[in-house]
């Protein structure tokens, strides 16, 4: 799998099958090609001709009002297709108020988004897969076509969708970038001859003000078309910037008079879209995007203890030991605002600046038997800056700034079959990945007490800083292919074969002042220093389905995937820097079924993945985090999606989702202690989301909804964690042909719950507390 890696003497049945399947599936390269060319001929519907209209309009009642319609095309491939797929279309984007990365975990099983705290560092997990600091992420996002893998792509606005989509499970031989957890497709809307648009407007609480639009419309008729979208949001912080006497270095005994003065955590941002759609012939399409994003934000929004209440005082041990000259004041922290919610101090200001330019070409070519398609993509990306409050104490000590600059480009080539009665289903491509990233990581020490210890003759303030610059650079072949006998058996085989060079260049200084130097002294804490690595990866998929009828399948299906190996960025030692791949083998097997005219529906699957150097972050003091591997991890769960439509105008949903992942050998260098059996944290032990929604003839729309999340460690030692807890989330509104108008409150019972912690600290990431507002929706 990797240069030189050590071979285990224990290896599963999983692990010895999946070679001989990746050989297997090298040959199936050359079987495609020879297969695509050999067929006849088929007449074929231009997209634009007057029998098979672009966009099939949405079903009305006599009255003009939208009603919820018959299943598209899609939804009957995804049901024919052997794996555990969540789809949203537009109307039920619209039903579940998806406006932003960050709402769709909440409407799927077994997803989970860990939020940080910031828009510029969020990490999706799906079944425990998962991606953390440093690391390339374990489930990607991909835009009409293009794969988005930074961090700031992932916790970004949403506006001008058509569908999402969540693939579980590794998609390593499906996709273009490969992502070992799974993938959220998202398609925006595609231009046709029919003009359309829709402006949206959502003000609530918190001073909550966002606009978006889209509208789409011809050129010149079944040929050129263009497509303009954007949005613009903004709200106030949900945290609450204390001021007032004696706070918070009271005494025990001291009675805090408290002010709540600013709301640091605030948000803002803008974003559009430009799309042209071009179609000179029947076979040929070409879609060009460019679209951009700044988003303003304030701090973190982070609190400085945790929700569990017998935990908390571990977690500020835990601080102490990270930074003891803070220990004492941080105690009468912990022991006076224990029973405080969303509280943080005087000092607390913070900024999130962020932008993002995407520019994309999708150029799809209709063969004979297939359709060969390019995708080609430049971005760039900046945090610049990121300024953080390190103390949370009206007294600054210690403040933080990060700034990245990261250009990624990706070239994406495909030919696929296009004839779905066909029994033979091929996919072959090859990818292209490429990211150079810059980045300074900064911590100012404002107080001599850590600056005389650490930086030995220097004075406050001084200025540590990590300089890093990482180039990864990926080229990969993969295929996909099924073929169907006796029309009910399907065998599916893929594979995918990737090179990976990665570069770091690193080096660690401090600046601070000396008595007899006013303009400042240079301290070299770490020499520059490169690490030049490379990897090859050879995985594989085996899936096997049985359906008998056209509302029935069962399907069983074993794969191997991986995440890349990578860098530390803010480490001062060479032989620290860098963490190996994770190769994960997982089986699953699942039952897909409709009954009674699909007027009910059940989905289940069931998985067990076993993970070889499992991608662990640790902090090994304030300034400097590694990336660690735990040698192996075991991780199983299953997942169930049921639907009921008992009354044309009432819909029942139910899904939940069950994961445990056990650390089976583990040994952490950095606190020199074995984990061995303790669980992986940061993985819900269960979500479940269930609704209730009724939508008549003549408008009416009204929507309850429950979400539950199970608890879920935050350290690798299962000390600390966040306590299950449950949202319940209601919409009611009146839909008419034109204007339709909503009224919302999420998390009714204003639940006090946290997301996320940050290893090393004692700072947990809240939940959004109780919102409410109004929705108009007015169609172009």
């Amino acid at each position: 799998m990797r240069r030189q890696r050590s071979k285990s003497p224990k290896k599963s049945r999983v692990r010895n099958l999946l070679p001989f399947l990746s050989r297997f599936c090298v040959r199936i390269l050359f079987f495609t090609g020879t297969v695509l060319f050999a067929q006849e001929p088929k007449n074929v519907v231009p997209k634009n001709s007057k029998e098979e209209p672009l966009v099939k309009r949405p079903i009305t009642s006599e009255g003009g009002i939208v009603v919820q319609g018959k299943r598209d095309q899609r939804d009957r491939e995804i049901f024919k297709t052997p794996g555990s797929i969540s789809r949203f279309n537009d109307q039920d984007i619209q039903d579940t108020g998806i406006s932003r990365t960050n709402d769709i975990d909440k409407q799927v099983p077994n997803f989970a988004i860990i939020d940080s705290g910031s828009r510029n560092f969020t990490y999706f997990n799906i079944r425990g897969m998962r991606s953390i600091a440093f690391s390339e992420p374990a489930v990607g996002m991909i835009v009409d076509g293009v794969p988005l893998a930074d961090n700031v792509a992932l916790n970004t606005e949403l506006f001008g969708l058509d569908s999402i989509e969540v693939h579980r499970g590794s998609q390593a031989t499906v996709f273009g970038k490969n992502f070992q957890g799974g993938v959220v497709e998202i398609k925006t809307k595609k231009p046709n001859n029919l003009p359309q648009g829709r402006f949206t407007a959502d003000l609530g609480n918190y001073n909550k003000r966002e606009f978006s639009f889209f509208y789409n419309t011809p050129i010149v008729k079944d040929k050129l078309y263009i497509g303009v979208s954007g949005k613009s949001t903004e709200r106030d912080g949900y945290l609450n910037n204390i001021t007032g006497f004696n706070y918070p270095n009271n005494l025990l005994s001291d009675i805090p008079i408290e002010f709540y003065a600013t709301h640091p955590d605030g948000r803002s941002g803008k974003a559009g879209r430009f799309r042209i759609f071009w179609t000179p012939n029947e076979n040929l399409e070409i879609d060009l995007q460019a679209s951009a994003e700044s988003f303003n934000d304030g701090s973190l929004n982070i609190v400085n203890y945790l929700g569990s209440k017998s935990e908390r005082l571990k977690s500020v041990y835990k601080g102490c030991a990270v930074s003891p000259e803070n220990c004492d004041e941080n105690i009468r922290i912990f022991i006076n605002r224990s029973n405080g919610a969303r509280k943080v101090y005087w000092d607390y200001e913070g900024t999130s600046n962020v932008t993002g330019n995407t520019y994309s070409s999708n150029i799809s070519y209709k063969l004979p038997s297939a359709v060969f398609r390019t995708v080609s993509s430049l971005r760039k990306m900046a945090i610049d800056p990121l300024t953080v409050d390190s103390d949370f104490t009206k007294n600054a000590q210690s403040k933080g700034e990060y700034v990245e600059h990261t250009t990624t480009q990706t070239h994406e080539a495909t030919i696929e079959s296009t004839d779905k009665k066909d029994p033979l289903q091929f996919k072959l491509g090859t990818f292209f990945y490429h990211r150079i990233s810059d980045s300074t990581n900064t911590r100012e020490y404002l107080k001599n007490t850590y600056t005389y210890r650490t930086f030995s003759g220097l004075y406050a303030p001084t200025r540590q800083t990590h300089h890093a610059r990482i180039e990864d650079q990926t080229i990969s072949l993969f295929t996909h292919n099924s073929y169907t006998f006796l029309e009910k058996f399907t065998i599916t085989l893929g594979s995918r074969i990737e090179t990976q060079k990665i570069k770091l260049d690193h080096s660690q200084d401090a600046t601070g002042f000396l008595p007899n130097n006013p303009y400042g002294d240079i301290r070299i804490l770490s020499p520059e220093y490169r690490r030049d690595d490379s990897y090859q990866y050879n995985v594989s998929r085996l899936i096997f389905d049985y359906k008998p009828n056209d509302s029935f399948m069962i399907f069983i299906g074993l794969s191997r995937g991986y995440k890349n190996a990578g860098y530390s960025t803010v480490v001062n030692q060479s032989s620290q820097a860098d963490f190996k791949p994770e190769i994960n083998d997982t089986i699953e097997a699942g039952i897909k079924s409709e009954y009674f005219k699909r007027t009910l529906g059940l989905n289940f699957t069931h998985f067990y993945t076993e993970t070889q150097d499992f991608q662990v972050v640790r902090a090994i003091s304030i300034a400097q985090s590694v990336n660690l591997n735990a040698e192996r991890v075991t991780i199983r769960g299953a997942e169930i999606e049921a639907y009921a439509k008992p009354w044309k105008p009432l819909r029942l949903g139910f899904s939940a989702g069950y994961t445990e992942g056990i650390f089976n050998k583990f040994y952490d260098r950095i606190l020199d202690k074995d984990f061995d059996g303790k669980q992986v944290h940061f993985i819900p032990k269960y979500d479940i989301v269930s609704y209730l929604q009724f939508r008549s003839n003549w408008g009416l729309f009204f929507r309850w909804e429950f979400q539950a999340v199970g608890k879920m460690f935050f350290a690798a030692d299962n000390t600390i964690y966040s306590s299950p807890y449950a949202v319940t989330n209601l919409k009611a509104g009146y839909e008419g042909e034109t204007v339709s108008a909503y009224i919302y409150c999420n998390n009714v019972y204003d639940k006090y719950y946290f997301t996320s912690y940050l290893d090393g600290t004692f700072q947990a990431v809240p939940g959004a507390p109780r919102t409410y507002g109004f929705i108009i929706n007015y169609k172009i």
